[in-house]
């Protein structure tokens, strides 16, 4: 018997928890966090009882109640026993937390497959805080490799994304090949990655594709811009920023932004300034050699900020000390605005008031358009944006397929099921192929 079940990504954004199982192999695609995960039920100053464990999430029905599944310290106080780990791995598609933040609970004795690239990331997270993850039994993979795990085949196959090392993957089971997309698209700079993954996967004539969905919508708010486009409309605008500061803000993992906003600052000739955690990042990929990163020692157009902590991390340290005379704090950006392309993420805004730039300032949001016009992230931006008399600018080239794009990919891979997920809308895909299966939460959809 095979059978797919589907514990998150359902009918949401993000979360993807999907679980197949095949003859003995138990294999789960992702262990992510959905973006509204527990909202309805906490909030900024509401949050879980950690003293208790996985109580609360397992009270409300967040989390599946599944044996074996779960870190014996994560269920002390839970109400819930611990049993030895029951399932065969988990595969990670990428790095970002809507497709591993649950991993933190699980049983470490479950291997935890992922790309090199991708555990290169989370290390360099886990040591400058931003992530923890817990202890795994970690396996890297590279695209191509097969790998067999309680009978059942698993090829990891490269797709573009907003994260590098990002995959899609192949499961050759009793019931035939099925296809898991991860998240993709195809107007990146490596589009040739996802075209080799969709003729991939066509060409084993999968019996289900698992896919995502994210800008499959009746209206979809993200613009169908490539990284070229942002690159060359921030050119324009930075160069009419004559005698201000330019300040660009993105997500601290799309290495593809950071590279595309260090073209912009050479295009204008000004020196890129990064936060020391991006920095540090692009540092710790170069020990990816197939990946293409800035070179933060060698290339002395980057400079890195100092935020100047009572107590720095002997991470910063180290950079810092690397670095010598390339790091900046915001007295040197207040006194050179003209000379500066700055890299400022939600966290860092309160530098603003200490590098006080200049009224008009340019200031490019190179991240998706708020859905919700109630966003609180949005309205606090909005209000630095107000209060410092910045212009701002909306230059964004999305992670996500466009609707049309995934249409395209489902036909040409032509599977006899197609399974949602990382969708809000599944009940579209019926217009891309004649058997849509929409999961429901933890029901299982048999194969065989």
């Amino acid at each position: 018997m095979t059978r797919v079940t589907c514990y998150g990504g359902v009918n949401e954004i993000g979360g993807n928890k999907v679980l197949v199982e095949d003859g003995d192999a138990r294999i789960w695609l992702d262990m992510g966090q959905s973006f509204g995960f527990g909202s309805e039920y906490f909030g900024e100053f509401l949050d879980f009882r950690s003293r208790f464990g996985l109580r609360d999430y397992f009270a409300l029905n967040l989390l599946p109640r599944l044996p074996g599944l779960y870190s014996a310290e994560w269920l002390e106080g839970a109400r819930f026993d611990y049993e030895p780990a029951r399932f065969s791995a988990v595969f990670i598609s990428h790095i970002h937390f809507d497709h591993t933040n649950h991993l933190k609970f699980l049983d470490p004795k479950i291997p935890v497959h992922m790309g090199e690239g991708t555990k290169i990331m989370l290390e360099s997270w886990e040591e400058t805080g931003r992530f923890n993850l817990e202890e795994h039994d970690y396996r890297t993979f590279r695209t191509g490799r097969r790998i067999r795990v309680d009978g059942v085949e698993v090829t990891p196959v490269h797709v573009d994304h907003s994260a590098p090392a990002a995959y899609g993957f192949l499961l050759n089971t009793e019931a035939g090949t099925i296809a898991y997309t991860g998240d993709l698209r195809q107007h990146g700079p490596h589009a040739e990655m996802t075209r080799e993954f969709i003729e991939a996967a066509a060409r084993e004539k999968p019996v289900a594709l698992i896919t995502e969905g994210t800008r499959v919508a009746p209206k979809d708010p993200r613009q169908s811009s490539s990284e070229a486009d942002v690159r060359d409309k921030s050119i324009d605008t930075a160069g009419r920023s004559k005698g201000k500061l330019v300040i660009a803000t993105f997500y601290p993992r799309d290495v593809d932004r950071m590279r595309t906003f260090l073209e912009v600052a050479k295009a204008v000739e000004r020196k890129y300034v990064l936060q020391s955690k991006a920095a540090h990042l692009l540092l710790s990929l170069r020990r990816d050699a197939r990946i293409s990163v800035p070179d933060v020692l060698r290339d002395h157009d980057i400079l890195v900020y100092d935020r100047r902590f009572d107590k720095q991390p002997s991470w910063e340290s180290d950079l810092f000390r690397q670095l010598g005379d390339r790091v900046v704090t915001s007295d040197d950006v207040n006194r050179h605005q003209s000379d500066y392309l700055l890299q400022l993420d939600f966290w860092t805004l309160n530098e603003l008031i200490d590098i006080q730039p200049a009224p008009g300032t340019t200031f490019i949001h190179s991240k998706s358009e708020p859905i919700e016009e109630d966003d609180e992230v949005e309205r606090i931006l909005r209000n630095w944006v107000r209060f410092c008399k910045l212009r701002r600018y909306q230059y964004h080239a999305s992670g996500h397929m466009s609707e049309a794009e995934v249409g395209d990919m489902v036909r040409t891979i032509a599977p006899k099921v197609v399974i949602p997920v990382h969708t809000e809308h599944p009940e579209r895909f019926t217009r891309f192929s004649p058997r849509v299966i929409q999961p429901v939460r933890e029901t299982p959809i048999p194969l065989t």
